[in-house]
């Protein structure tokens, strides 16, 4: 628990005093160079593992300021106020899951078969058009959350169907899906730890998994060719 206290201060600190820059609705977004992808990508792999952090204390605003922060530097395209609702959707639907997920002597059958996964599926589908994500996103996301609650291995293709979706847009491009879905599922795994080692691991595959991102988009800004005048 130190580790984890640790962890989030280290964020906040981070947060209170970063001079990373927050890109603004409809302004041109620059390339970065290879140092400041670093840093982002680290700064993005604390924001999101003390999102989770938070949701799990019960700190609802300080998870939605962690997942804000994920949601404002991918989705470029979107406002910073779409940015933010999709942080607010995404820990609702951690919170629906628990609700879903946390009922008292239920089986593993019970819980995939809870009509309450409509309701997931339907903040989801606010969150999909929040940024701009296909509908798609929805239905894989909700599975991957139903099928890995109860530890059913098909949460794995779901998992990476909904990785696809989400980083495809974000990216603009399907070229790293395979990769980022397959560090999503060891993120997944590092969470369910639910210890000091699994949580410092995470970091690091997270701080990797936004530098591909963040590396990704950087290509995508330099081949978009200009207009001379």
């Amino acid at each position: 628990m130190a580790v984890l206290e640790q962890t989030v201060q280290r964020n906040e600190k981070s947060a209170n005093s970063s001079t990373i820059s927050i890109p603004l609705f409809s302004e041109a977004v620059p390339s970065k160079s290879r140092d400041e992808i670093g840093e982002l990508a680290r700064h993005l792999a604390h924001s999101v593992v003390t999102g989770y952090l938070e949701h799990d204390r019960g700190y609802l605003d300080k998870s939605v300021e962690g997942f804000f922060q994920v949601f404002l530097h991918l989705f470029t395209k979107v406002s910073p106020l779409r940015a933010r609702r999709a942080a607010e959707l995404y820990v609702e639907s951690l919170v629906k899951q628990d609700e879903i997920e946390n009922l008292p002597m239920r089986s593993h059958e019970q819980i995939v078969s809870d009509p309450l996964w409509g309701d997931l599926r339907r903040i989801f589908l606010e969150l999909s058009r929040t940024l701009g994500i296909p509908d798609s996103y929805a239905d894989e996301t909700t599975d991957f959350f139903r099928y890995h609650g109860v530890g059913d291995s098909r949460y794995m293709i779901h998992c990476m169907a909904s990785e696809n979706l989400f980083m495809t847009e974000a990216i603009g491009n399907s070229y790293w899906s395979k990769i980022l879905g397959s560090l999503l599922l060891l993120l997944t795994e590092c969470h369910d730890k639910h210890d000091s080692t699994g949580l410092e691991t995470g970091i690091e595959f997270a701080t990797k998994y936004y530098e591909i991102v963040l590396r990704a988009k950087n290509s995508a800004i330099q081949k978009v060719p200009t207009i001379s005048a």
